[in-house]
């Protein structure tokens, strides 16, 4: 840990606060899956509502995880959720180890 510069605990605050917004982000389009095809299912020309809205789907999925690999921690400065080329979705960081929720700790 002391080879990392110290940050201030409103850049921690922040940063933090960034990585849990995407994170949230994505499971809030993982759950919007089903809804969203129901309601392609309903629609009047459904065979191509569902591969209209499918297609949106998954590229809404792809630019969302792609935002949650390229985030950076605010202690390291590298991608919190990479671990050289592959993306794994922990609750810290590759590089330095800092939790998800260090800012909430007293």
């Amino acid at each position: 840990m002391d080879e990392y510069e110290e940050v201030s605990r409103e850049e921690l605050h922040a940063g933090l606060k960034k990585i849990r917004g995407r994170r949230w982000l994505l499971w809030l389009l993982i759950i919007a899956y089903m809804p969203i095809m129901l309601t392609a299912m309903r629609m009047e020309n459904s065979g191509q509502a569902i591969v209209i809205a499918f297609a949106l789907w998954v590229l809404l999925l792809i630019v969302v995880v792609a935002m949650m690999a390229l985030v950076r921690c605010p202690r390291c400065g590298n991608c919190y959720h990479m671990s050289g080329i592959t993306f794994r979705p922990v609750r810290k960081c590759f590089s330095c180890g800092l939790p998800l929720n260090a800012d909430k700790k007293k």
